[in-house]
């Protein structure tokens, strides 16, 4: 808004001829963009768009109305599988004091347990007084965990036996 230009990060989908792609990031998506790109499989990375439209990673769920609606995960991320292969993860570092945020969580532990074996990853990411802290939607156990889980402030199961710290 003042002018001056964005910071940039290297590994962007859209990035340009330089290598570079302009984004202002928030802290969590500033880890996230750090440790992804660290990692010696990474291929590119892509931030989903936050609203939904047709450029979108959507995943439909109702809501506690029983209205349907989407959560749009953050980030998509592409890296290279042992074969030799791509393969996509999606990398959601997700606000635990959000009123959806249960909703949604559940939402992304039905589509992992669905499509998971599409994906290389399927994580939601929250800080907690330990650092960000990773749910595997792709692990049974932390899929039942969320579903049982009955209170609205999830930051509990970031919290829980459930989470690992995100590396």
């Amino acid at each position: 808004s003042n002018g001056d230009d964005l910071p940039t990060f290297a590994g962007h989908l859209y990035a340009t001829a330089d290598g570079l792609f302009p984004f202002a990031p928030n802290d969590w998506e500033r880890t996230v963009i750090t440790t992804e790109t660290a990692r010696p499989t990474f291929v590119a990375w892509w931030r989903n768009p936050s609203r939904p439209t047709p450029a979108s990673l959507r995943v439909a769920y109702r809501n506690d109305s029983g209205t349907w609606t989407s959560v749009q995960p953050d980030f998509v991320i592409v890296s290279r599988k042992d074969d030799g292969t791509l393969g996509v993860s999606i990398v959601d570092p997700h606000g635990d004091y959000l009123a959806d945020a249960r909703p949604k969580l559940v939402a992304l532990a039905d589509y992992s347990e669905q499509y998971g074996d599409h994906f290389v990853r399927i994580e939601s990411l929250s800080q907690t007084d330990n650092g960000l802290m990773v749910l595997d939607l792709q692990n049974p156990t932390v899929r039942s965990a969320i579903r049982a889980f009955t209170g609205t402030q999830v930051a509990a199961l970031y919290e829980s036996s459930a989470a690992t710290p995100y590396s």
